[in-house]
């Protein structure tokens, strides 16, 4: 048995309710995983008692190829129960290096550096106020948004010393999903903003107050969460929640009022034994821990690795659907469910088996006169969990209709710019399910222009497995696609050898009769733009799929129309 990564996880997670230490590991050949895990929990019954720590019940996941193994700890002893962790592995494998006695006395000292009295006792208090806390290395905090007062690690005053104010918290909902929660997290936003709260929120794009950024970056971990939870000049909270720091932290808060899951589809396989699309909806579902006893869980009905999990948890649900007659919605609201769904071309909320129209999809700029059905899939999450949060129907409808009108309301995402005779739509997408979504809207927009063609420029980095990568030139060549310019993502091989990726693309499009000529391999996105207008003719679709050159971009595109009009 081997470890190959050690980490704590400073929330609720995959293996545990609450922070804990874990170690991924692999087993040997010949080795018999049960064996290897009772021989571990064994060195850890034999350290435990060396220390004056609360060291939780051993767990453990098996998977594919290894497991995770560990045990939850007090948040004042992570570091120190990821080291105990990583020694008992050791010693169960006979690898230890360090002797028993000589290894408890460094231990020892690790733990009475990292104790933090004053910090345990007041998450100690807070709880029982059932008041927000939030802890990370430097900084501890009550309270969220307006509500937040920030401590010093160091320097936490006495519980009894503090003002504890109302409740301590703001409306917040956070949102994951494989696709579509970038866009879900903007539009709930413009809601609530029109609703008049100032909103923090977090996104791969960065912090944002009001829709402006205040920290650029991709933002979608712990640190995210505590940035904007920690300021005072909001009253609501949209937290963008990726996969990643989902499995490598945890989950960033312990409760939320509304969690909205998107969709889930195969994306970043492979890492802490999630192998699988089932396996990463486990992932997805984690946020579902968060809702609060009479918060909201908005699922979507459309995707059936989602719906398998809805039971799993018990806080009320409100299921979205693109279609009025999808089993699981009619039979949810038959038992008086409620729903989000489309009907005749407008959205539809189903509550106490009432229904209100609420905006029709076409009135929604960014569904491109419906044409983007994925973005209506995220306006009717995006409503549910506004109306979750109080927002009125009028108000949802008002932040919908202006929603994508202008480039800046969702920044790399379904942007459509006319470049002389030229259309180039800009988008996000990175997997076969978000090629797929964006493909379908090329349909619906190309109906105007029979004759016209589709150009699509994408790349991918080499973390992903093999069959993610061939899924998306199978996506390709089931959509029908005319030309395909693929891009050499540089810096972003990740263990693959240069155009490796490109290269699987272009040989598994030859297996779908693609010609020569219809793939080219290029170095980055400037340089894929200016291919695809030299192989364009009027009336025809470039489709730029963009991932790391978004400025760049909007600037060829600007620059380009300049000359169109000069």
């Amino acid at each position: 048995m081997r470890i190959l990564d050690s980490r704590r996880l400073t929330g609720t997670n995959l293996q545990s309710v609450g922070p804990c230490a874990v170690a991924e590991v692999v087993f040997d050949e010949g080795e018999v995983p049960e064996e290897a895990i009772s021989a571990w929990r064994a060195e850890l019954e034999r350290l435990a008692p060396r220390f004056d720590l609360d060291l939780g019940k051993p767990f453990w996941r098996r998977y594919r190829d290894g497991a995770s193994i560990g045990f939850t700890a007090p948040i004042d002893a992570l570091y120190t129960a990821t080291e105990i962790n990583e020694y008992a592995i050791k010693c169960a494998a006979g690898r230890a290096e360090i002797a028993l006695e000589d290894a408890v006395d460094r231990l020892r000292q690790s733990a009475s550096q990292e104790a933090n009295e004053p910090m345990r006792s007041l998450q100690v208090a807070a709880g029982q106020r059932d008041y927000p806390f939030l802890w990370d290395d430097d900084q501890v905090s009550i309270g969220f948004g307006s509500y937040a007062q920030v401590f010093e690690a160091g320097s936490i005053p006495e519980a009894s010393e503090i003002e504890w104010r109302s409740d301590g918290t703001i409306p917040v909902a956070m949102i994951t999903g494989t696709n579509g929660k970038t866009t879900t997290s903007r539009m709930l936003t413009r809601i609530l903003k029109t609703a008049d709260y100032s909103v923090g929120s977090t996104s791969t794009d960065g912090v944002c107050v009001n829709e402006e950024v205040v920290e650029a970056g991709d933002w979608t971990g712990t640190g995210a969460a505590r940035m904007v939870l920690r300021r005072n000049d909001i009253s609501a909270a949209v937290l963008e929640t990726a996969r990643g720091g989902l499995l490598r932290r945890g989950l960033a808060i312990e409760a939320c009022d509304v969690v909205v899951v998107t969709n889930v589809a195969a994306d970043h396989l492979g890492d802490y034994g999630i192998d699988d699309v089932s396996a990463m909806a486990e992932v997805k579902n984690l946020i579902c821990a968060a809702a609060k006893p009479r918060g909201q869980r908005i699922i979507n009905a459309d995707d059936r690795h989602l719906m398998r999990l809805v039971n799993r948890y018990d806080t009320p649900l409100v299921l979205f659907s693109l279609v009025d007659d999808n089993p699981a919605i009619v039979d949810h609201c038959a038992r008086g469910g409620e729903a989000w769904f489309v009907r005749n071309g407008s959205l539809v909320h189903r509550r106490l088996r009432q229904d209100q129209e609420v905006v029709t999809a076409d009135q929604i700029p960014c569904t491109f006169d419906g044409a983007a059905r994925h973005n209506i899939s995220n306006a009717l999450a995006a409503a549910a969990a506004a109306y979750a949060l109080g927002v009125g129907y009028s108000v949802i409808a008002q932040a919908l209709e202006g929603f994508g009108a202008k480039p800046g309301d969702n920044p790399g995402r379904c942007q459509l710019f006319s470049v002389g005779d030229v259309r180039v739509m800009l988008d996000f997408g990175h997997n076969a399910h978000g090629l797929e979504a964006i493909l379908n809207l090329a349909k619906g927009l190309m109906q105007q222009h029979p004759e016209s063609r589709v150009c699509v420029s994408l790349g991918q980095a080499g973390d992903r497995q093999d069959d993610e990568i061939y899924a998306l030139a199978d996506t390709l060549a089931a959509m029908k696609t005319d030309h395909v310019i693929l891009r050499e993502m540089a810096g972003y091989e990740r263990g693959r050898g240069v155009q490796e990726v490109a290269s699987m693309i272009k040989h598994r499009l030859h297996e779908h009769d693609f010609a020569d000529d219809q793939v080219l391999i290029v170095d980055g996105e400037i340089n894929a733009l200016d291919a695809a207008m030299t192989w364009a003719r009027p009336g025809d679709l470039i489709m730029l799929l963009v991932h790391l050159e978004r400025k760049a971009v909007r600037q060829w595109v600007e620059t380009q129309q300049a000359m169109q009009t000069n």
